[in-house]
């Protein structure tokens, strides 16, 4: 058996969530990995962590580009001279760069087994769809009416950028058709996300024969054995990134409305953020005095965020609220088995229905709507009440690494034997 290839734009030490995910199915893999990666740009990533343990059937082969492009170029230059060593590539997005490239690879050896990797849809993104919403030129600010010019320009603006968002989902549809119909394999995290980038195809019955599901994985070797901290709050933490989108705006309201009626809110409860909050809900913490409440954290590495997971009483879990858009959830964050790999409490504030709500409550864990009063109400049961749920560990198992990679290799096995069939018919 040869090498498998794998090109991941993000792999560590540059630890994105894709890269992550990519580097603990790999690491707890039977199978031997070149994986092209680059070592430069870390936007929209956690920054660079060497800590972590590359086990010795992962070969990493780092190309020198920071940009996108010269990223592609140094790919296809690569697969062009290697390309005799590889009998499988698979190709992680996003950024979908890596499936652009797996294209181009398809083209160059028509007979390379070609798996391409999903992390969200590429076409109709709910989160694409929702931006194009917030951007709507029509909702300029009121204090644009202020001043006629003002106004206009930032109609033009916006409506410059709501065209070119258009363009750009246009091309990201016709994108992912391509990707599904030229790979061999297409791998997705859940079936929600598998049904809602078939369902628009005339040809999804084929395509759904060529559907993998890998779900993320937690490895329990990266935890730390450390107890939780004594403290007489109990401590929240939310890690991760949040934006305008995927929003703690009512989680901030429901414990205001608990400040209000308790002054001594500060002494039992304290909710910690690491990672990115929109400058909005900064300014609601400060306007609203949540700030002996609500604590803003520096950035921490992969590990350590794992290390506070385990320390925590209530780790926080937040989705956005797509539900004029879709109807069920199909985003699963890798953080979510993460949470579970911890063993902590979780309270997740969820579309009730999805892929999200279907692991946590067979975690056990206290899944509420994106409701205000419905998060405050169960805020003051755990607060005042002793309110409490404990983890189903047993369940959340069926995440860990070794397990997953398990699975993913018997897939691959079975890809291998059923290709070898092929080739002794012909």
């Amino acid at each position: 058996m040869k090498r498998i290839l794998v090109i991941s734009w993000y792999f560590p030490p540059i630890n994105s969530s894709e890269g992550l995910v990519t580097y603990k199915l790999l690491n707890n893999s039977k199978y031997e990995y070149d994986v092209f990666m680059q070592n430069n740009n870390e936007l929209w990533s956690y920054g660079k962590d060497e800590a972590l343990n590359i086990n010795k059937n992962i070969n990493k082969i780092i190309s020198k580009a920071k940009e996108i492009n010269d990223f592609y170029n140094d790919a296809i230059n690569y697969f062009k001279i290697n390309q005799d060593k590889y009998d499988i590539v698979m190709t992680r997005s996003m950024p979908e760069v890596s499936h652009k490239i797996g294209l181009e690879i398809k083209k160059i050896k028509k007979d390379i087994i070609w798996l391409a990797s999903f992390g969200d849809p590429i076409a109709n993104n709910p989160f694409s769809i929702k931006n194009l919403q917030i951007e709507n030129p029509y909702k300029a600010r009121l204090s644009n009416f202020l001043s006629l010019k003002r106004f206009l320009k930032s109609l033009i603006h916006q409506r410059r950028c709501r065209i070119s968002y258009k363009l750009l989902i246009k091309n990201n549809n016709k994108l992912q058709e391509k990707i599904l119909n030229k790979c061999d394999y297409f791998i997705c995290n859940n079936t929600y996300e598998k049904d809602y980038m078939l369902k628009d195809y005339s040809n999804k019955e084929n395509l759904n024969k060529k559907a993998i599901i890998i779900p993320h994985s937690f490895d329990e070797s990266m935890y730390t054995k450390g107890k939780k901290e004594t403290s007489k709050k109990i401590i929240f933490n939310y890690i991760g990134h949040l934006d305008d989108i995927r929003t703690p705006h009512l989680l901030l309201e429901a414990i205001k409305k608990l400040a209000d009626n308790d002054p001594n809110l500060k002494n039992k409860m304290e909710l910690n953020f690491y990672g990115n909050v929109s400058d909005k809900e900064k300014l609601y913490i400060i306007d609203n005095d949540l700030l002996e409440i609500v604590k803003f954290k520096k950035n921490v590495s992969y590990l350590k965020s794992l290390e506070i997971m385990k320390q925590t009483d209530w780790l926080v879990h937040i989705d956005a609220n797509l539900a004029d858009i879709i109807s069920e959830n199909i985003f699963f964050a890798a953080k979510l088995v993460d949470y579970m790999g911890s063993k902590s409490k979780i309270l997740a504030i969820t579309m009730l229905n999805g892929i999200s709500a279907d692991i946590l409550k067979n975690y056990n864990a206290l899944c509420v709507e994106h409701s205000c009063e419905e998060i405050y109400n169960y805020l003051f049961l755990i607060l005042d009440e002793n309110y409490s749920k404990e983890p189903n560990t047993e369940y959340a198992s069926k995440y860990s690494a070794p397990n997953v990679a398990a699975d993913f290799d018997k897939k691959i096995s079975k890809i291998i034997k059923e290709r070898m069939v092929n080739y002794d018919k012909s």
